[in-house]
């Protein structure tokens, strides 16, 4: 990791940030989570307020995407970390001076999701800018760094929850994303020719559209991964937080979320250690590993098998994670960078606040372990699916610098030859 960050200061802040975000992140829903139930809001209320965050995200996202390509990321992401940490911080307020209704709950995550919207479309083209010729080794420096503070911070919550109140889970989640932006406003980024024309909205969505349809492996693995947020991750995030915490208490909890990190760790390494030729046929077959933690959690099993369930389950995701962000960030256009990331999230995640917010008819209908079962079941079919698809399955590591007919679509030069 060292020879990946050097003596690039920029890479570095950028490293920090993501983790110090990630680390909130991780912490946020654990808080949150025990806080509506020590405040008796049910796991409908729990699943709605979850789905709530991300909805904002899957609307406003092709628009963060805009306005990242068309201007500098830096400071939409500035101002959209400093907008998160006022949102976090007023819920957390309310959760400390009583118990606020479901629908202030849901405003405040709505609000943070809008946020979030015009952050996450700029991660990619950040990271390309700062480290164009180490995309693997930086995002799996990334993902690795988040998952060691990933596997400190949930066992922080849980002692923070034992001693004091859940809601200070919350403040700490605040604090995370005002660091995070401080540390990207001292980001030094190669100077560019400055913009001043306002950006063509819906031409340039759909020119970010008609860059994603072009290649197959790229909207494949998006779609088939849109109903995993309906039918395996939605379901999974709720579930795991409700049916853990009521087995084993949210400390125990807590700790069993860092052996999920724990896992991430071991994954962030191999990705960094490890250069598939195949890089999404290698990521598709780790994945495979996630399959048992939902049946595992099902079943009225003893924690430590839980754990070694969620560690195996960290890796599988974790690995999967780098390879598919570095063959995007290798694949896509510069110019297009953060509105391709911006459909892949949306598609990616798109389907993940109906299946939260789903998630608790779901259960009583038919019972968690059904839900759970469903889950690892649609994680399997859908990995076997992509594995037979051709562009997904052969797409190599690296695009090639002379092929203008490969599976990834155009070349780059290609793209930047057109007339957008």
């Amino acid at each position: 990791m060292r020879r990946v960050l050097g003596r690039d200061f920029g890479l570095r802040r950028f490293v920090v940030a993501r983790a110090l975000s990630r680390a909130g992140d991780a912490v946020f829903p654990i808080g949150l989570a025990a806080a509506m139930i020590q405040q008796d809001f049910g796991a409908s209320d729990v699943g709605v307020v979850m789905g709530a965050s991300l909805a904002p995200v899957v609307l406003l996202m092709p628009f963060g995407g805009v306005i990242l390509d068309h201007f500098s990321a830096r400071t939409p992401m500035v101002v959209a970390d400093v907008v998160r940490a006022v949102f976090q911080g007023f819920l957390a307020l309310l959760l400390l001076t009583g118990r606020p209704s479901l629908w202030q709950i849901l405003v405040l995550s709505l609000g943070s999701g809008a946020a979030q919207a015009f952050f996450q479309p700029g991660v990619a083209s950040m990271l390309r800018q700062l480290a164009p010729d180490r995309l693997r080794q930086s995002n799996a420096t990334v993902r690795t760094v988040e998952s060691v503070v990933s596997l400190a911070a949930p066992a922080l919550a849980g002692v923070v929850i034992a001693v004091t109140d859940a809601a200070i889970v919350i403040v700490l989640d605040a604090c995370t994303f005002a660091a995070s932006a401080w540390l990207i406003a001292r980001i030094r980024l190669k100077s560019s020719d400055p913009v001043e024309a306002p950006p063509k909205v819906w031409k340039e969505l759909r020119e970010g559209w008609d860059e994603f349809t072009a290649r197959p492996w790229l909207w494949s693995v998006v779609s088939v991964f849109s109903l995993f947020g309906l039918v395996v991750f939605g379901p999974f995030d709720v579930l795991k937080a409700i049916v853990l915490i009521d087995r084993f208490g949210p400390s125990a909890y807590a700790w069993l979320i860092s052996a999920f990190s724990l896992g991430a760790v071991i994954g962030g390494l191999l990705a960094l250690w490890t250069a598939p030729v195949r890089p999404l046929r290698t990521g598709l077959l780790a994945l495979l590993a996630f399959t048992p933690l939902p049946i595992v959690i099902g079943f009225d099993l003893s924690a430590a098998l839980v754990a070694a369930a969620m560690v195996a389950g960290g890796a599988a995701n974790a690995y999967w994670a780098v390879v598919w962000a570095t063959s995007v960030q290798s694949h896509a256009p510069p110019h297009a960078l953060s509105r391709i990331h911006a459909y892949d999230v949306i598609g990616s995640i798109g389907l993940m606040p109906a299946g939260r917010a789903l998630t608790g008819a779901a259960t009583a209908l038919t019972g968690a372990t059904t839900v759970l079962l469903i889950s690892s079941a649609a994680l399997l079919l859908g990995c076997t699916a992509l594995l037979l698809v051709p562009s997904v399955r052969t797409l190599p590591a690296v695009q090639p610098p002379r092929e203008r007919s490969d599976p990834a679509g155009p070349t780059a030069d290609t793209q930047k030859a057109r007339d957008t």
